[in-house]
Parts: C-alpha cells; sequence; structure tokens
C-alpha cells in the first residue's frame, strides 16, 4: 500500500516540478531578451517600438507563470487529498492484492492445461490426418501418396477384397499398390462413419473406421465395384512425427445398389445394353440399312456363321471378318424389298418370354453371352430376285457373344451363330391362315397287324392297342383285312382355329392311318362287323385336355389338307395320363386345351397291405376309384385303365362297390422262382380292391395293363396264386411295352424273362410286329 502511495507522490511532484522548469525557463528566456532589448533601445531609441512589443510579451509570460503556480498549488492539495484517502484504504487494497494473484495463479494454470490439451489433441488429429491421406493416396493411385505415411516396419493383413494375403513396407508397394493401381483406373473413397480414434499410450494411436471404395476395373470400366473395408489401423509417432504401423483391412465386395439407393444392377445396365445393340442390329435388318450400318456394333475379327435352310438368295455358311459379314448383309438388303422381324424367347409350353443375357463381369475383362431361340423374320423377296414373288418365314436361333471394348468403350460383336429354320407363314399368322387348315406330319409310327394277334404300337407319348380278333374294313368296297398295316402319326397344324363354341387352344393333332389312308371309310372291327376301338394312352396330358374329332380333308402322305371339326371326344383321365377306348375309325383328332379341368383323375389315397400267396410288398399305389366313370392310373411303370362302368363283385357277400380303392402293389422277387417255361421273374405286382389281394372279388369289366419295360421281347405274364404259378396270361407284346386286356380279378401277377446268357445288339425301324401269346384263362373261386 505504502509502495503505491510513494509512486503517486512522485508523479505529482514530477508533473509540478516540469511545469515549474517550463516557467522558469519561458521567464529566464524572455527576462534575458529584454535586457538585450533595453541595451539595444539605450544605444537604438528607433528600436523602442519593440521593446514595447516584448514588454507586453513579457507581461503575458509573467501572467501565464502566475497561472502555472495557481495549478501547482491545486494539484499539491489534491494529492494530500488522494495520499490520505489511501492511507485510509490499506486493508482494502491489499485484498484486491491478493485477489489478483491468486487470479494470477489460477490463468497460469489454465494456460498450462491448455497447452497440454493443444498438444493431446494435434497428435490424435495428426494421427487420423495420417490414416485420411493413406486412403487418399489409394485414391490418387500413386504410391509417392502412400508410402510416406508407412513406417518402416509397417504390416498390413488384408482379408477378402481385394487382393488379400500379409504384406510388409515393401511388398505391399511392390504387391498389393502395385496391383491395385494397375487393376482399377477410377477410384473414389469415403467413410460410412466418422473414425474412432483410441489412444494407446502417449505416442500410439488406434484409429478405426469403414471405408467404401468405389473403383472401375481399366480392363472392365463398366464393372463399378464396391469394396466395403471395415479397417483397423495403429499410427505411432516415430521422432515426433506419425507413421501407420500396422493395417487390418477385413473387405467385402458389395453392388452399388447396396450402398446407392436405387441404383441399378451392374448386370442389368450392361444386360440392357447388350441386348439394345442386338435389337439395333435386328431393327437395320428389317430397316434394310446400309451394310456397314446393320455390322456397326460387330468387331472388325467377328465371325458371323449362318446354319440352316435359308431363302434360295441368301446362302448359308462362315462368314470371317467384317468385311465379309457386312457383304452378307448387302446381299440381303438385295435380296429383301421388305422385312418384318420380332424376337422372343419360347419355353418348352410355347410361352413367348424376353431373351435372355448372360454377363460376366470381371476386373480382367467383361464378355456376355445373348441367347434369342426365336427370331421371326419375314422377308419379300425383291423383284428379280430368286424365287420372286414370295415371302418367306424364317425362325432363327440367334446366339450373340459379346466382349466388352474399353478403347472404343462399347460391347462389340465377336460372334454370332444364327440357326434358321424356314416354316409355313400359317405357323404365325394362325389366325389369318392363307389357306385351308393344314396338318403337317411330324412323326409316324407303323406296325403290321395279324387280326389273330393284336398288335401294340407307340408313337412320341401316345400308345395304341389293337386287341386280338380286330380287324381292318373298308365300308366303300366292303373289303374286310385280316393283315394289314396300322399308323400312329402326329401333325403340327396351321389355320386350325378353336372347336365351335368353345374356348379351347388347338395344342397339336394325331390320327390313325390304315394301309396309309385316313378317312373314315375304314373301321377297326370284329369278325363281325362290330367296332373294335383301339385303346388309345397319351402321357403327359393333363385334367385340362381333351379333343375333337376331325376328318373331310385330303391326305398325300405328307400333309393332310382340309376338313373340320365333327364332334367332342370323351376321354377317362388319370394323374398325368389320359386314354380312349371308343376311337375304331382312321381320322384326325385334335388336342385342345382347356383353362379350367375337362375330366376328374381319380384322387389319391392310402389302404395297408400285407404279404399275401408268400410274397411280401414294396409299395403300393392306390386311388380312390368311381365305377361309373372309370379312371385311369399310372403308378411306376404300370397304366391300368378302369373302364367306366367297372363295379366290384363280392362274391361270397354277393355284395357290388360302385366306389372303392383301386391299388398297385409291387412285390420283392428275392423269394420268387423260376417261372414253368424256365424264365426269370423281373415284375411282380397284383391289383387290391380296398386293400384286397383275393380271388373273390372280380370286376364286371376287365382291366386294361399296360407295362413299360425296358426289353419286352420273349417275355411272359403268370397268374400267381398260393400254389405259385397257377398259368401264363394272354400279352400283347411292343417295343418295350407289355398289354394285358383280361384280367379283371385282384390277383398278384409275375412278368418273366429268359435268363440273360449273352449280350446282342438288335436295329429297330419304325415298322415292326407284335407277338401274342395266348393260353386258356382259368377262373376259380
Amino acid at each position: 500500500m505504502k509502495g503505491i502511495s510513494n509512486i503517486i507522490f512522485a508523479v505529482v511532484v514530477v508533473i509540478l516540478l516540469i511545469v515549474a522548469a517550463i516557467g522558469f525557463y519561458e521567464y529566464s528566456t524572455i527576462s534575458g531578451k529584454y535586457s538585450a532589448l533595453q541595451s539595444s533601445y539605450s544605444s537604438l531609441s528607433s528600436l523602442s517600438s519593440s521593446y514595447m512589443n516584448l514588454s507586453n510579451q513579457y507581461m503575458s509570460l509573467q501572467s501565464k507563470y502566475s497561472q502555472l503556480s495557481k495549478n501547482y498549488t491545486a494539484l499539491e492539495a489534491m494529492y494530500n487529498t488522494l495520499l490520505t484517502y489511501l492511507k485510509g484504504n490499506e486493508s482494502l487494497l491489499s485484498m484486491y492484492q491478493t485477489l489478483y494473484m491468486e487470479a494470477e495463479h489460477n490463468i497460469s494454470e489454465l494456460e498450462a492445461q491448455l497447452q497440454s490439451a493443444k498438444t493431446t489433441s494435434g497428435k490424435e488429429g495428426a494421427a487420423l490426418d495420417v490414416v485420411m491421406l493413406f486412403y487418399d493416396g489409394i485414391a490418387i493411385e500413386n504410391p509417392n501418396d502412400v508410402t510416406p505415411f508407412l513406417a518402416p516396419n509397417f504390416t498390413a493383413t488384408i482379408e477378402g477384397v481385394p487382393f488379400p494375403g500379409t504384406y510388409s513396407l515393401s511388398s505391399f508397394n511392390s504387391t498389393w499398390l502395385s496391383d491395385f493401381f494397375s487393376t482399377y483406373e477410377t477410384v473414389y473413397f469415403y467413410t460410412t462413419a466418422l473414425p474412432t480414434v483410441t489412444a494407446l499410450g502417449n505416442n500410439t494411436y488406434e484409429i478405426t473406421d469403414v471405408v467404401q471404395y468405389f473403383v472401375a476395373p481399366t480392363n472392365d470400366p463398366v464393372y463399378l465395384q464396391v469394396f466395403n473395408a471395415s479397417n483397423t489401423i495403429i499410427v505411432q509417432y516415430i521422432h515426433g512425427v506419425p507413421y501407420i504401423t500396422s493395417l487390418m483391412w477385413k473387405g467385402n465386395e458389395v453392388p452399388p445398389s447396396t450402398v446407392i439407393a436405387g441404383y441399378p444392377s451392374q448386370h442389368m445396365l450392361q444386360s440392357n445394353q447388350v441386348l439394345e445393340e442386338y435389337l439395333y442390329e435386328i431393327n437395320a435388318l428389317g430397316a434394310e440399312f446400309p451394310p456397314n450400318v446393320i455390322a456397326t456394333y460387330f468387331s472388325p475379327s467377328a465371325t458371323l456363321i449362318i446354319n440352316g435352310t435359308l431363302p434360295p438368295g441368301l446362302k448359308a455358311g462362315t462368314y470371317q471378318g467384317l468385311s465379309n459379314i457386312e457383304n452378307f448383309f448387302s446381299t440381303w438388303d438385295s435380296y429383301f424389298i421388305f422385312v418384318l422381324e420380332y424376337l422372343q424367347n419360347l419355353l418348352p409350353n410355347g410361352t413367348a418370354v424376353p431373351p435372355t443375357v448372360q454377363i460376366n463381369l470381371s476386373p480382367s475383362g467383361a464378355n456376355a453371352t445373348l441367347t434369342v431361340n426365336d427370331t421371326v423374320i419375314f422377308g419379300f423377296v425383291n423383284q428379280g430376285q430368286p424365287g420372286f414373288p414370295a415371302i418367306y418365314d424364317m425362325h432363327a436361333i440367334v446366339t450373340t457373344y459379346f466382349v466388352y471394348n474399353s478403347t472404343s468403350s462399347m460391347w462389340q460383336i465377336v460372334k454370332q451363330v444364327w440357326n434358321v429354320q424356314m416354316v409355313p407363314i400359317a405357323s404365325d399368322t394362325v389366325y389369318y391362315p392363307l389357306g385351308p387348315a393344314t396338318f403337317i406330319v411330324n412323326s409316324e409310327s407303323t406296325v403290321t397287324v395279324n387280326a389273330t394277334k393284336g398288335a401294340v404300337i407307340a408313337d412320341g407319348n401316345i400308345i395304341v392297342t389293337i386287341e386280338p380278333g380286330t380287324y381292318a374294313y373298308n365300308t366303300m368296297t366292303n373289303q374286310t383285312l385280316s393283315l394289314y398295316n396300322f399308323s400312329v402319326i402326329t401333325f403340327s397344324m396351321e389355320g386350325v382355329y378353336a372347336p365351335p363354341n368353345t374356348s379351347y387352344t388347338p395344342l397339336y393333332a394325331f390320327a390313325f392311318a390304315i394301309n396309309g389312308q385316313i378317312t373314315p371309310a375304314w373301321e377297326l372291327v370284329t369278325a363281325t362287323k362290330a367296332p373294335s376301338p383301339a385303346i388309345t394312352i397319351v402321357l403327359g396330358a393333363t385334367d385340362t385336355w381333351t379333343s375333337w374329332t376331325w376328318f373331310g380333308g385330303t391326305f398325300n402322305g405328307t400333309v393332310y389338307v382340309g376338313g373340320s371339326y365333327k364332334f367332342a371326344d370323351h376321354w377317362i383321365y388319370g394323374d398325368g395320363v389320359i386314354a380312349n377306348i371308343q376311337f375304331f375309325k382312321p381320322v384326325i383328332w385334335i388336342f385342345e386345351a382347356s383353362q379350367t379341368p375337362v375330366g376328374q383323375p381319380p384322387m389319391p389315397t392310402s389302404v395297408s397291405v400285407s404279404p399275401v400267396y408268400g410274397m411280401n410288398p414294396v409299395v403300393a399305389y392306390t386311388y380312390q376309384i368311381n365305377g361309373t366313370e372309370g379312371g385311369v392310373v399310372f403308378a411306376g411303370n404300370i397304366i391300368t385303365i378302369i373302364k367306366p362302368g367297372s363295379y366290384i363283385v363280392n362274391t361270397t357277400s354277393n355284395v357290388t362297390l360302385k366306389t372303392y380303392n383301386f391299388s398297385i402293389i409291387y412285390y420283392q422277387l428275392n423269394n420268387l422262382p423260376n417261372a414253368p417255361n424256365g424264365q426269370t421273374p423281373i415284375l411282380g405286382f397284383a391289383y387290391a380292391i380296398n386293400g384286397q389281394v383275393t380271388t373273390k372279388l372280380y370286376s364286371t369289366q376287365p382291366w386294361i395293363t399296360v407295362v413299360i419295360t425296358s426289353d419286352s421281347q420273349s417275355t411272359t405274364m403268370w397268374t400267381w396264386l398260393s400254389s405259385g404259378y397257377v398259368f401264363k396270361d394272354p400279352i400283347i407284346i411292343g417295343n418295350g411295352i407289355v398289354v394285358n386286356l383280361t384280367f379283371f380279378r385282384p390277383v398278384p401277377w409275375i412278368l418273366t424273362m429268359p435268363a440273360i446268357t449273352s449280350t446282342s445288339t438288335t436295329t429297330s425301324t419304325t415298322t415292326s410286329s407284335s407277338t401274342t401269346t395266348s393260353s386258356t384263362i382259368g377262373y376259380w373261386e
């Protein structure tokens, strides 16, 4: 307190002394001038006026001096007052001085803490900066922007993608960075969230983050890849400088659509591009653009292969190189005056779907395969060209192979293969036929029938059985044949619509032919001229199938032209199979598809079956049968037709069943002896009614039994009861088919074949004969 008072007092004294000194100095100066002037006045009276002026100045200065003297006195009084005040408040000043010193100390401590915080935060930030610069250097794709941030003892463990492995500083630079920079040409990165920085010590920090790199391969720039990496990075200060000492990278590739909402699939983008180029080519063919325009997307060394049948003005073959391909397109332009086309893929059931594109994207390059299994082209021949005037309907299966050319930034066709088939125009303009209904032969199978033996024949999915005792009778000539050729023929159709008053869809047609003739003038009859219908089974048919009878046209052996629908046919339905037992005239039947079921197949059910007559069951297939409607049961390799009106009679109770469960049971063969003729059992089966295999039940209609085997020649069928083989059953043998028409009791039967002693090879033809074996039918109670 006393020190402050002394300072104030000294300041006041100094001020007063300065003022006084200035005043005395001015006074002394002026006084000197006055003496000089007075001396001059004495010598020079002419200077009296100057003296007066100086005198006035002197008086003015003297007045100022007086004022300064007064000010000094006032200041001295103020000083004394202030000194008195300060002496009365020494305790208050002492308190403020203490508070000041405490505040000064606190400020010093805060400055120290702030400096420490600045030092720590700076290290964390610098460590994170190094990591971000490391990531950025990878995106810049220059090792000089990456390696400066890596410590000499740097190690990296890369899991997943890209380029997994364990690396040192040297190998990371020479291998991982080199592979990355040479593989990808465009790189972007970002972190999905703020990185986490954890101090592991004064000079070591751990940075964890998730970083995503968007990369475009140099050899396949259309393949945008996204690497999603979860990383743990250790940064250590070495000589005061932060370096990355360890990298743990766990990467996986995700599609761009995963990280960019709404971004389409890479494969979809390129698939559309490939399809667009093919559509460009087809459109150019239709528009008959110049050849170089049609071939815009063909590579200079491309290959165009044209297979199949073409109109006379075009030549199938291999066209190698762009110039030859353009020559083919030039011929195309000259040959046709007008071209229509469309393309589609057809499923086996005839449903049209878009073409398929297979895209292969990889960092090493991209390729694609476009398959269009039905490119339809209508070509109108130009005047003066071969075949004029004509319209050709060509269906081509076209497979196009593309490779992405990164230099020209486009997909290029390197190979294209056409497999061309010419078809009648009416097959495409089905509702606008250019002529009468036409049936074109697709397939034909023929067998020579001996009326006493019957026959069985198959063509595709159609199996037809001619019963023994069936003759061919011509109603026009009254001629009866006991030996004749019987054919099953399938047709494709042109200009055939749905039957009258229906919404059916015609599928395909088939016909019987007798001695090559399709006409209702022929009939299949018994010896008494009664109809003897062929038994027709169609595999693969559903409950929405039916057929209509068609005749009235003419047949030249390859094409049936004309005719019309006559009436609907009645079929017996099973699961995946239908049967007809009414067809006895060689006419055409057209399969029709309905939108709703036409028939009701038997419903599957289950019953318990037991060993019988010393045979153990392996498996049983059971269906609910309405005896009035009948049904078809297809189980394993056995097809059984239960005719309408097949009721079951119990000979013990004399009860007749109109609905019942019908089973086909397969038995083990390992305990069966050879048949009486020495043949080996190959199949054991039985029918069961409500689970019963017994001679005490019988059907009012015989069951039609068809067994499909790998080899049916020389087979025999035997009835088996408690005593073993009872007698041989009559069968009709076809190619891989055995038919019995006499079974009416639910008992076991054994199919046998000669023991195999050697291997032989046979050659079959479309014409074959059938063999029927027979014996006396036994009855039992």
